[in-house]
């Protein structure tokens, strides 16, 4: 009997495991979030961590198939606005909370490091690279949260005017 040969090379399978460790990091980082921010409950960070690696997977599917990474910060946004505003329901807590914490892995705290670090150095094109980028990135972020608020909100409305 003939084990199935795996068609990937070694680096397929190195970033592969990589974003499965992202994915670990992102889930362990909105979990730990949630214990600073004094989550109740093993359901409640056990739900912010699940947003928290919802958001990065979903970054991660949209980085791949678009290779634009403005792009994939909105969509993970989106997603941990609406993932959060569910979660919310589910558990009996308020949205913004578990928002903050779901989004958290998102947040482009390493390009914000790189861009003062370049400033203290003086290398100013490299400091301006990096902060357009970061302020680029954040700002797509912020877009994807104003839009699915926007959304979570006519629906909300529609369904007052409905009842």
């Amino acid at each position: 009997m003939d084990l199935p040969r795996f068609r990937c090379s070694l680096s397929e399978m190195d970033k592969n495991m990589n974003e499965y460790l992202q994915l670990i990091a992102a889930f362990s980082g909105s979990a730990g979030f949630a214990l600073a921010y004094n989550f109740r409950g093993k359901k409640h960070v056990l739900t912010a961590g699940l947003g928290g690696a919802a958001g990065w997977l979903c970054y991660l599917i949209v980085l791949h198939a678009s290779g634009n990474e403005y792009l994939a910060g909105f969509a993970g946004t989106v997603l941990c606005s609406f993932y959060s505003e569910a979660a919310a329901r589910f558990l009996r807590t308020p949205a913004t909370g578990l928002l903050i914490v779901s989004s958290i892995p998102m947040i482009p705290g390493a390009s914000l490091y790189r861009c003062m670090q370049h400033l203290l150095r003086s290398e100013m094109e490299l400091f301006e690279r990096e902060g357009a980028y970061t302020v680029l990135f954040a700002s797509c972020m912020a877009a994807g949260f104003v839009f699915s608020g926007t959304l979570i909100h006519l629906f909300r409305s529609t369904n007052k005017k409905t009842e």
